[in-house]
């Protein structure tokens, strides 16, 4: 009910010139930096979260077009520090590195060359195989399995929704464990399904990942930067000092080898605030990373720090007119002001 309301209101707002009032008087000097993961020309056979229809995309390519100034990440992140950012101003980032990016997304962003960036799993870049989240979709698609359970819990995949479902809970479920020992329940829970574990992800795949000459056409557009995602998507805060350090120097030096450009830019896989601390900041720095990427949603002010730097998830259940109240930070701000009793909180 609340939710059904909410959406009925966000259709309401969104037809008014309210969003981008309230950005223009009360959030001119903020950035926005939306996250996007797979374009996919079609619907999946059992959605995801992090992929959305080219349809989609191109409606919100269009609008950030329309009504913000599109800047490369560290064009934006320099205007910011120095209070240059006097009118809506957007960047737009990629996580994982699909292969989609460049077959459905990059079409549409280098006809009005439309720059963004894209942070790359650079284990799984030039492979045959894909995110360990994506092998989770792909055997719940193709399972014949009318129910499944895992650590005492039934699920029902007797519909595609219900197998979306299910892919969102053991996703949550899954990330929160070590990584070796995420990767093994996870070829269990695989073949329990009845898929292959280590099966090709062929072309055309939405889990498809990049390729190196994709990535070079990218690069050399002009409009396309890259960044480091780590080597294996491995939470960071999950790992060892020394597996930290070996995942953000193999995923730097990677998408040195890959674009022949020094990396300067790095996301963290989940985001969250509890996915890393001090010295994994710390590690980046050292190894030359000027700006890192949270999942963090919100604005970026000159306060923001540069190696926390804030986005707003873009994913497949949200509706355009939710995602102009977003990107003008009229949800964000409005929810704070409720929340906070009055006072808006950077």
């Amino acid at each position: 009910m609340l939710r059904n309301g909410y959406r009925l209101g966000s259709k309401f707002i969104a037809k008014t010139k309210i969003p981008q009032l309230f950005h223009r008087l009360a959030c001119q000097d903020q950035l926005t930096v939306v996250m996007y993961h797979g374009i996919t020309k079609d619907p999946l056979m059992v959605d995801d979260w992090c992929f959305i229809t080219e349809e989609s995309f191109r409606m919100q390519i269009e609008y950030l077009r329309k009504h913000f100034e599109i800047l490369s990440l560290p064009e934006a992140v320099g205007r910011l520090a120095v209070g240059k950012i006097k009118r809506p101003a957007a960047v737009i980032t990629f996580d994982d590195g699909y292969q989609n990016n460049f077959d459905v997304a990059f079409p549409i962003l280098s006809g009005k060359r439309t720059p963004a960036t894209i942070f790359l799993t650079t284990g799984l870049i030039n492979t045959n195989d894909t995110v360990w989240y994506g092998r989770i979709n792909l055997a719940l698609s193709r399972t014949r399995k009318t129910h499944f359970e895992w650590e005492g819990l039934r699920f029902d995949l007797a519909t595609p929704d219900l197998k979306a479902k299910t892919s969102a809970v053991l996703q949550e479920n899954l990330k929160k464990l070590e990584y070796s020992r995420l990767m093994a329940i996870l070829r269990s829970m695989i073949v329990e399904l009845g898929d292959d574990p280590d099966a090709s992800i062929e072309k055309g795949s939405p889990f498809r990942m990049l390729d190196k000459k994709a990535i070079g056409e990218m690069a050399a557009s002009g409009i396309i930067e890259f960044g480091a995602h780590t080597h294996h998507h491995s939470i960071l805060s999950h790992l060892s000092n020394g597996e930290r350090e070996n995942e953000i120097r193999q995923s730097i030096h990677a998408v040195y080898d890959l674009t022949g450009l020094p990396c300067r830019y790095f996301a963290y896989p989940n985001g969250r605030r509890e996915d890393y601390d001090n010295e994994t900041i710390q590690d980046l720095k050292t190894c030359g990373i000027q700006m890192a990427l949270t999942t963090i949603s919100g604005p970026n002010s000159s306060k923001t720090p540069v190696m926390e730097l804030r986005r707003y998830g873009i994913g497949a259940d949200l509706p355009m007119a939710e995602f102009q109240l977003m990107v003008h930070h009229f949800t964000s701000k409005i929810f704070g002001l409720i929340k906070s009793g009055g006072v808006i909180r950077e």
